[in-house]
């Protein structure tokens, strides 16, 4: 839009106005030329208008497919925590690319068309202007106007078909998305999306925190103090304490997607930093506290966009317990779930959710408030979901506040104002936790 507001085709919409006046003044010289000219602007008006309808379609579907890829970059970027924690960037990228490239299709396509048709337009000016001359030549001939009314036709003629022709020029400059499509190439060329880190060995999912703590600087907010604790490859470990005490922050330092102020979180002993995001995402599940699911199939959600892993798909699926809700869909696990899995319910994303994080049995999966949204039969899914990740011997940790979801929990983390107030075997922290709880009981009463 910039360029047909700033280009020098925006002239030819103020010049337009004047096409029928020069014609008017044609007829005025003689008037077998004034019909000639009225016929010539109205073939090149057809033309323009046959322009337009041939470019419509497919310019259209170009700004439609511009606009779904900027929603589908735009949602990415929000769910850049999903992304990197669970290395799903190469398969977003690919389904960007897809839709970038469909869409620079469309817009070739009527970028061709309208310059097919501004070259034809501009050959039939010419060829008309050179007509008149001829007309006006004959009526030269029979002593019915004078050679300089001759001259004068055509270029009066040329005068009131350029307008024409400069407007259907206006109709290329109309492709869109180029910027755009710019700013997300420049960010995947030179971003941190092309990192590359050497390749470690597979992790068994031994966790070390080794005084961790978290500032946001321009807030001058400690978000996490000296935070350290350890857990072995199999664990299960539940995160708890009040609202703003830090839980979900130490989830996403777990997760690999936020850098500690100080302290280092390890992996088998190797800092999470020394993993590339999409090796470290193979081996981490993460769900996040605020979901979002991608517009795509319930499928490609589950699959973290990854190609050729039904099988995979499926098993997590009912590792999750979802796999007989999801084939209960329209089409199955084929159904396009819409922007941020619109068509379902909070309970039924949370669970795809799971799904996802739970998709090739990861060793280290976080999951934060993973029951915020479910109802009885989801607390039992996932209560059986974490006996069944402890059994495969992944490090399962889990930030809630409902109790009947730490039931399987090997370790309790008690978190408050963003350092570790108790840590210990899930009997001892909760005989601890009712502890505290009775003389505020008595006090009530």
């Amino acid at each position: 839009m910039a360029t047909s507001v700033t280009g020098s085709g925006i002239h030819a919409l103020f010049d337009l106005p004047w096409s029928p006046i020069y014609i008017g003044i044609i007829f005025l010289l003689h008037p077998w030329l004034g019909f000639f000219a009225l016929g010539c602007s109205l073939l090149l008006i057809a033309m323009a208008v046959l322009n337009e309808y041939l470019v419509r379609s497919p310019l259209k579907q170009a700004n439609d497919l511009a606009t779904t890829n900027y929603n589908f970059t735009e949602m990415s970027l929000r769910n850049s925590e999903v992304v990197r924690a669970m290395g799903m960037i190469d398969g977003l990228i690919r389904r960007w690319g897809r839709d970038r490239n469909l869409a620079l299709r469309r817009q070739a396509e009527a970028s061709d068309r309208a310059a097919l048709m501004s070259g034809l337009i501009r050959f039939l000016r010419l060829t008309m202007q050179s007509l008149i001359l001829g007309l006006g030549a004959y009526l030269v001939i029979e002593r019915q106007i004078t050679g300089g009314t001759m001259f004068a036709a055509s270029l009066l003629l040329g005068r009131g078909l350029q307008p024409v022709e400069q407007t259907v020029g206006l109709w290329r400059s109309l492709i869109l998305a180029r910027a755009a499509l710019a700013r997300v190439e420049k960010l995947v060329d030179g971003g941190a999306l092309n990192e590359r880190s050497f390749n470690l060995p597979k992790p068994t999912g031994k966790i070390s925190v080794e005084q961790v703590s978290f500032a946001i600087a321009s807030q001058q907010k400690v978000l996490l103090r000296d935070v350290s604790f350890r857990l072995d490859a199999g664990e299960a470990l539940g995160i708890v304490g009040p609202s703003g005490a830090g839980k979900s922050t130490l989830a996403r330092h777990l997760a690999g997607v936020m850098q500690p102020s100080r302290g280092t979180v390890r992996l088998d002993g190797a800092d999470l930093s020394q993993w590339g995001h999409d090796a470290l995402g193979d081996h981490i599940g993460y769900l996040p506290q605020d979901i979002e699911l991608f517009a795509d199939t319930v499928a490609a959600n589950i699959g973290r966009f990854k190609t050729n892993v039904d099988q995979e798909v499926i098993a997590a699926a009912r590792l999750a317990g979802v796999h007989e809700m999801i084939i209960r869909l329209p089409q199955g696990y084929e159904t396009q779930i819409g922007e941020g899995g619109a068509v379902l319910s909070g309970g039924y994303r949370q669970r795809i959710a799971l799904a996802r994080a739970v998709f090739g049995t990861p060793n280290l999966i976080i999951l934060d408030e993973p029951s915020s949204n479910l109802d009885a039969d989801g607390d039992r899914a996932l209560s059986e979901c974490a006996i069944e990740l402890k059994r495969r011997g992944s490090t399962v940790i889990i930030v809630s506040h409902r109790p009947s979801t730490l039931a399987n929990v090997d370790k309790i983390l008690l978190l408050r104002d963003g350092a570790v107030e108790a840590f210990g075997m899930r009997n001892e922290i909760v005989a601890l936790l009712n502890q505290r709880a009775a003389p505020m009981a008595v006090a009530t009463q």
